[in-house]
């Protein structure tokens, strides 16, 4: 579909082609890109609002605003006809009234009916209005970017370097493309791209959108996240000696979609699918299930028949009034505050009015200064808020209220509110690490050499690995006696056999500042005793990983490495100088198109090929070297080398391999080498800097630098070295450094192809070993002008190599042989350290019971480690793997028996390779002939791909050597077959077998179990401990979360670490977590594209832009713009991605996300109260009257009173609560989850504690009206008529038992009752201001509003019943004055008696909540299930 659709396009190709023909510019102009893109959202847009028009989505808003289920309106159809009925019976019921001569009294209820009508007219238009505007939300946000993206044509002059640096680091957080705009190759933000674009596609790389090949019409076209892999030659490849592989080339593509419409369109059609808020859910249970649809056609129907009858059968003992008033106001007056008359405004007025003062205060912190650094692991108290009280702009807030309540406003307020979500917030997700809970780039964390332990003493501050390593690793008793050796032990052991170790593992901590990004000192102080054994480092580290002119060439070579490791699923595609994401899995493998032959007839491989290195520059420097140091060589030839590994060679020779269960999937990096050919400026002396995986580099060595000599590298310090490398890799980047002589040069042509070693070649390294060296002085490459007669040229080739120093190296085998015989300078392992706001939002998260859950994707081990510097908890129960596992059908567990003898035999010896080698040598030593194409797959790797899960970080090859007899039992052949069958039969339960637990978990449910049983320090060099089996029995995959939390426990939602993510299991994981009650708010990266599924299915999300890294610190990422080039590229397209996010930020901006929660937990706290005072107030208002009724008293109150009750008092005396001051242990406490569930126990809670309340009111209230009518109705009898009950004469013609001849009387006692409530309802709502402290605590003067509206209302009363009664006071007078003083007594009183009863059932409520925090904090934080091993 995507083809036809752009097919006719083919009028623009042809033209652009021409454009290449006669030179002009290569891409399209930054104006012309922006024009496409306004248009492609525009067309978007339009068809979705076509679409929408079709498909009548104007039934859509109006359902929600009126339906009675809908949980987002709050007048539904029910209650808007409710009311509509009772303002036409008052019409009617007046004018059947005045017919029958009826008194005047009821004159004002045509009025009131008709306020009663304007009121659900407004109501009605505001409902719709809003749930109009929540449809349209994404829309109008759209709009706004469509006039953003005009105005940008115009003004936007964009630079090359405003755009990110083409050597910017691949991150799993940033998609970026190569593309051509204004004749230049730029990095440019995914979302900017448009149809028609020339983009330049890597090997290796997943592809943005359908494209088609810019120059070769037969090559096959690709379609979104296919993974670009170049040809390859088809048959599977067995060789035993050096391979020269042509580079993978880049190529150039047209796209012919815009990429980012995907999205949009997701956005646009996914908008309503939120889930609701718990407010609304809250709000939609009381008012409208509660209220309007149970209580209110019960209390009608009760006081209906309760009239009926009174009119029917007591009309002769009890007075009875018109039918209309029996039978039409009385029930209205009873049943209207049960109805919405106003409360739909205020609702609506509130939520808007929080938005503003939410956004406010989002563009207050935007625009202040970055907050001051502050150390989360100080003893600083982070429970409350470090910042001041915010002082609010009232014009500001004007302006922000009107546009969020029209719908002006770009932040969204009502399909994914912000302020409703924070403010019940449960779990704060983060679906990206780098550059967001991270710093951008890995800063070093370890510096591992060797050194000579006679050398010097050794310092307490120093880390000996021979201590960690000696309960994991069984060596012979040589080595062992010398593992066990003592950190301050300086006896000197004599030098007697070359494969006893004489060295110690010197280790180096260093430490990250966590307020800049590089900077990062050594933990040792004495650590400058070392500074012989770190210079070679830090010039290799200038020289090599921080040379600037490496970058072609490293990225051409990390793209072909990547397209090698898709043949391999245990492989890392990357290597250590490349950041992509260790966790992209190989499953892309199968989205890839077939291959096809690269014979293109042009190369594009001169476009913008610049590579990715990690900075180690600060290192350096701490070392000691300066920039200029650079300027002391010269870079001649660089050389690259890799090599694939055999699946069960890694099970054969790594331990840890061997005691992962088969369910373990662990990547671990591309086994490869980088070298430079280096040159001095200021003489002839060249050297080879290399840098690489330790088991590469370690192969080519045969000595090591101690700081004074060259010492040759013993298999006891070779054992050092891969320890420490197969532990650091695991969890860290590690990277090997070495260096050698030269005396011979390099042939150009070795830099344009790659060396590939056959998967085991250790064979290889024998033949041109050298025996010991002389003595040699490091110290003469680091000064050049200390050259002595050695200093220059001396090194290990010349001591053995029969090499002509007249000719370069020019053939394969060659080559390998320059870079064999090399000297091992030590090791630097890297690591992404957590940003310290970070840390420090975790913990105040964590005391507000808000769950912090990272989705990462890497593997179990690397992101735990990671979650441990975040404060994260990764015990054995808190972190899940949601890689769900292949069927059993594609892993099979024979395949692993079948191979076990294989690997528990011992390494084959150097002999039986040799032969092999000799062999294969027979063929041409020419290089051109042994150029291969790359190669599709190996045998091996197909094995590995389909069967080899538990593999880990390093090469087989770094552990045994082939002297070295099999450490598993040091057992022959035979042995090894009895031990395999044992392991098949499941009866030895050794750690070191091959086995255990991959047949165990092929025989059950351990296949879907989680990796949960590490180490609980990292302080160590070994991040794995001992067991790593799965005590906790955790589910493994996205598919058993599920039925685990339904059939076992609920721990699956207690965690805070889920590995192995992608998109798709992480939008699942967030639905299950929604689906149990969990409020989701979701932290994302705005320039990553994979994130706007995770955005739509959040209940709120955060686009955040993340830190870029940079390739050095010496270079800047970006840019910035000037005002008049308009808004950036990352800007914009941050605008793009974040077009269904409720808030946009920047990393390096001053957000204080904590703060936001507070506000809007806060706000929401104070609304709640607001509501439930409101709907309290009411449901007394009802009762109240329904209690006279049953009481068979005359009308207590009229509609008219009732209507100044419920639109003016009440709503005053409840809105004033939404001032309450912030209280300061708001983030202290737990929110409930976003599920509305009534039972008995909350049923009986709510009525006894608001009942408590409310009820001495009712009753106090009607006491009083019978009282009164009691004491004044002898004053209105005569001498024919006694009072019965409170009537002065039943048998009069008169309403009400005569009181209808009296109206004024019945008007008094009225007003006084409502006086009386009023009175009562103010010193109730003193009650609510500080709920969840008693009175003496907390005064509720504090919330001055508050006070000034209680004063305000009460003056309002005291105002309205004078108007009225001022007149009729006058006239019966008399009638009162003989009033008894008790009466006035207990009025006086019942105010205090209210007051303490409220205090009280308050003092209870505290008491219950303190009981349900405690529980709610206890459940937070446990985790423990009941597979608990506990």
């Amino acid at each position: 579909m995507a083809e036809n659709r752009f097919e006719g396009n083919a009028g623009k190709r042809k033209t652009t082609k021409l454009r290449i023909a006669s030179n002009e510019t290569l891409g399209l102009t930054t104006a012309e890109a922006l024009e496409k893109l306004t248009n492609d959202i525009r067309n978007v847009l339009e068809q979705h609002e076509k679409k929408s028009w079709k498909n009548k989505s104007y039934k859509g808003w109006l359902k929600d605003a009126l339906h009675h289920k809908s949980q987002y309106t709050t007048l539904c159809w029910t209650s808007a006809m409710a009311l509509i009925i009772n303002s036409l019976s008052l019409i009617i019921g007046t004018i059947y009234k005045s017919d029958n001569g009826s008194s005047s009294s009821s004159s004002s209820l045509p009025y009131e009916g008709l306020i009663v009508l304007l009121f659900v007219i407004f109501n009605f238009i505001l409902v719709v209005a809003d749930n109009k505007l929540r449809h349209n939300e994404i829309p109008h946000r759209v709009r706004i970017l469509i006039k953003k993206l005009e105005s940008a044509q115009n003004i936007c002059k964009w630079e090359a370097e405003n755009y990110p640096h083409l050597c910017t680091p691949l991150s799993p957080c940033l998609t970026l493309q190569w593309t051509y705009r204004d004749g230049k190759i730029i990095n440019l933000p995914w979302a900017l791209l448009v149809m028609g674009d020339i983009i330049v596609i890597k090997p290796g790389q997943q592809v943005p959108g359908y494209c088609k090949p810019f120059d070769c019409q037969n090559d096959p076209k690709l379609y979104a996240k296919d993974i670009y892999n170049p040809p390859a030659h088809s048959t599977n490849e067995i060789f035993s000696t050096p391979q020269a592989r042509l580079p993978r080339q880049n190529k150039l593509y047209m796209l012919y979609e815009t990429p980012y419409l995907t999205n949009l369109r997701m956005a646009l059609e996914q908008a309503l699918v939120r889930p609701v808020t718990y407010y609304n859910r809250e709000r939609h249970l009381v008012m409208i299930c509660c209220i309007e649809q149970l209580l209110y056609p019960i209390i009608l129907i009760i006081i209906f028949i309760s009239n009926l009858l009174r009119y029917l059968y007591l009309f002769d003992n009890f007075g009875i009034g018109h039918w209309v008033d029996i039978f039409i106001n009385q029930p209205i007056a009873t049943t209207l505050p049960l109805l919405p008359i106003v409360f739909s405004q205020y609702w609506i007025v509130l939520n808007c009015f929080g938005m503003a003062r939410f956004k406010a205060l989002f563009e207050l912190y935007q625009s202040s200064k970055k907050m001051p650094f502050i150390d989360p692991f100080d003893d600083t108290d982070i429970s409350g808020p470090n910042n001041p009280d915010v002082v609010y702009n009232w014009s500001e807030l004007k302006e922000y209220f009107f546009d969020i309540l029209l719908g002006r406003e770009f932040m969204m307020s009502r399909s994914a509110s912000i302020l409703h979500v924070l403010g019940s917030v449960t779990a704060l997700c983060c679906v990206d690490k780098k550059g967001i809970l991270s710093w951008a780039n890995p800063t070093a964390e370890k510096v591992f050499f060797l050194r000579n332990a006679s050398t010097l003493s050794r310092s307490s501050s120093t880390v000996s690995l021979e201590k960690q390593q000696e309960p994991q690793m069984k060596t012979n008793d040589a080595n062992k006696s010398n593992d066990k050796t003592d950190k301050n032990d300086t006896t000197k052991i004599p030098y007697s056999q070359s494969d006893i170790s004489h060295s110690v593992a010197e280790v180096l901590d260093l430490t990250h500042d966590h307020a800049l990004p590089f900077r990062l000192q050594f933990d040792d102080q004495s650590w400058r005793q070392h500074l012989n054994s770190l210079k070679p480092l830090g010039l290799a580290i200038l020289l090599n990983t921080c040379n600037m002119e490496t970058q072609e060439h490293y990225t051409k070579f990390c793209c072909h490495v990547t397209c090698e490791a898709l043949y391999n699923e245990n492989l890392v595609p990357v290597t250590n100088r490349r950041s992509q994401d260790n966790c992209n899995r190989i499953d892309l493998i199968s989205r890839a198109r077939m291959p096809y032959s690269n014979d293109q007839s042009h190369s594009y491989e001169e476009i913008g090929s610049l590579g990715n290195k990690w900075c180690l520059c600060e290192l350096a420097k701490q070392i000691g070297f300066q920039d200029q140091a650079q300027e002391i060589f010269q870079l001649e030839q660089q050389l690259a080398t890799f090599r694939h590994v055999q699946p069960e060679m890694v099970r054969r020779d790594i331990k840890f391999a061997r005691s992962l269960s088969i369910a373990t999937k662990l990547k671990f990096p591309f086994p490869h080498m980088m070298a430079v050919v280096v040159k001095e400026r200021a003489g002839a002396g060249l050297q080879l800097l290399t840098q690489g995986t330790a088991d590469v580099i370690l192969d080519s060595c045969i000595e090591f630098w101690d700081g004074h000599d060259l010492c040759p590298l013993t298999p006891a310090d070779r054992k050092k070295v891969q320890d420490f490398y197969q532990r650091s890799s695991l969890t860290a980047y590690c990277t090997a450094f070495a260096y050698r002589p030269l005396i011979r040069g390099v042939n150009n042509k070795l830099s344009n192809v790659y060396l590939e070693l056959p998967s085991d070649c250790k064979h290889l390294y024998a033949p041109h070993r050298s025996p010991t060296p002389i003595p040699w002085d490091f110290r003469n490459i680091l000064d050049p002008r200390a050259r002595s007669l050695f200093g220059q040229f001396h090194s290990t080739d010349s001591l053995l190599c029969n090499e002509n120093k007249d000719d370069e190296v020019n053939d394969v085998d060659s080559c390998f042989e320059l870079q064999c015989n090399q000297i091992f300078i030590g090791m630097v392992t890297m690591q992404y350290q957590a940003q310290a706001d970070m840390v420090q939002l975790i913990e105040q998260l964590e005391r507000a019971c808000i769950r912090f859950v990272h989705f990462s994707k890497e593997n179990e081990l690397r992101s735990r480690v990671f979650s441990e510097k975040m404060g994260l908890e990764s015990g054995w129960n808190c972190h899940i793997s949601l890689l769900s596992e292949k069927p059993r059908s594609e892993s099979p567990i024979g395949g692993w028996v079948s191979q076990a003898a294989a690997m528990s035999s011992p390494t084959p010896s150097v002999q039986s390779y040799q032969n092999n080698y000799n062999c294969m040598d027979e063929a041409s030593q020419l290089l051109y002939p042994r150029i291969n194409n790359p190669r599709t797959n190996l045998d091996s790797s197909k094995a590995m791909s389909m069967s080899a899960p538990s593999a880990i970080n390093t090469d087989y090859s770094i552990v045994k050597f082939d002297d070295e007899a099999t450490e598993w039992h040091n057992a022959d052949p035979s042995q090894a077959k009895s031990t395999t069958s044992q392991r098949e039969n499941d009866t030895i339960k050794s750690d070191d077998s091959v086995l255990v637990q991959s047949v165990d978990l092929g025989c059950g449910q351990e296949i879907w179990r989680s990796l949960s049983c590490l180490t609980d320090s990292t302080e160590q060099s070994a991040p794995v401990n001992f067991d790593l089996s799965n005590r906790a029995k955790l589910p493994r995959g996205i598919d058993k979360i599920r039925p685990h939390i339904e059939l076992i426990d609920n721990v699956p939602l207690l965690v805070s670490l889920f590995t192995d993510c992608n998109t798709a299991v992480t939008r699942e994981m967030l639905h299950i977590m929604q689906d149990y009650g969990e409020v989701v708010c979701v932290l994302g990266s705005s320039a990553n594209a994979e994130n706007m599924a995770i955005f739509m299915q959040a209940d709120a999300s955060v686009a955040v832009e993340p830190l870029y890294p940079q390739v050095c610190q010496k270079v800047p990422v970006i840019i910035d713009t000037k005002d008049e080039q308009g808004p950036s590229p990352i800007d914009l397209s941050r605008s793009l991605n974040s077009i269904a996010c409720s808030l946009s930020v920047k990393r390096e901006d001053s957000i204080a996300l904590f703060h936001f929660v507070m506000e809007a937990r806060d706000y929401m706290k104070c609304l709640t109260n607001c509501v439930q005072f409101w709907l309290c107030c009411n449901v007394t208002l009802s009762f109240t009257q329904l209690l006279s009724c049953f009481l068979l008293l005359p009308p207590i109150f009229t509609v008219g009173q009732i209507l100044w009750l419920t639109c003016l008092i009440i709503p005053l005396l409840s809105v004033s609560m939404i001032a309450t001051p912030t209280d300061p242990t708001i983030m202290q406490r737990a929110t409930g989850k976003n599920q509305c569930v009534v039972n008995g126990k909350t049923t009986m809670f709510v009525l006894w504690c608001y009942g408590s309340k409310f009820l001495p009111t009712i009753l106090i209230t009607v006491t009083f009206q019978m009282f009164m009518y009691m004491m004044i109705c002898p004053n209105f009898t005569n001498n024919d008529h006694k009072c019965f009950y409170v009537y002065p004469n039943t048998t009069s013609n008169f309403t009400w038992g005569g009181w209808g001849k009296y109206p004024n009387i019945i008007l008094i006692i009225q007003h006084l009752a409502l006086t009386i409530i009023v009175l009562h309802f103010v010193t109730i709502s003193s009650g609510f201001v500080h709920r969840e402290y008693s009175i003496w605590r907390r005064l509720p003067f504090t919330n001055w509003p508050w006070f000034f509206c209680g004063f305000l209302v009460l003056a309002l009363q005291a105002f309205f019943s004078f108007i009225y009664l001022y007149d009729i006071i006058k006239i019966e007078q008399k009638k009162f004055i003989n009033l008894p003083i008790h009466l006035s007594v207990f009025l006086m009183l019942s105010l205090p008696l209210v007051f303490v009863i409220n205090e009280f059932v308050k003092w209870q409520e505290i008491k219950a909540n303190v009981r349900y925090q405690k529980r709610a904090r206890l459940e937070f934080g446990t985790k423990l299930g009941m597979n608990s091993p506990f």
